[in-house]
């Protein structure tokens, strides 16, 4: 495996954690303070939903050439 998908990995797990048990009822499941409006559980869905799309991107621009 290569540092590349080691951090993929790594990322997709803690994106895991964030949105089920130990993350989300700590961090997510609230509803003030509101954050553009939204309340801030639905923002924390939308902020790792954008950071997800963020590190797909990521992993694909930094694929090996051939």
């Amino acid at each position: 495996m290569t540092l590349r998908n080691v951090l993929y990995a790594a990322f997709c797990l803690v994106c895991l954690l964030a949105l089920t048990w130990p993350g989300y009822p700590m961090f997510g499941n609230r509803i003030d303070p509101r954050v553009l409006g939204l309340p801030f559980s639905l923002f924390w869905n939308v902020l790792w939903i954008l950071l997800s799309f963020a590190a797909i991107g990521a992993y694909h621009a930094t694929r090996p050439r051939r």
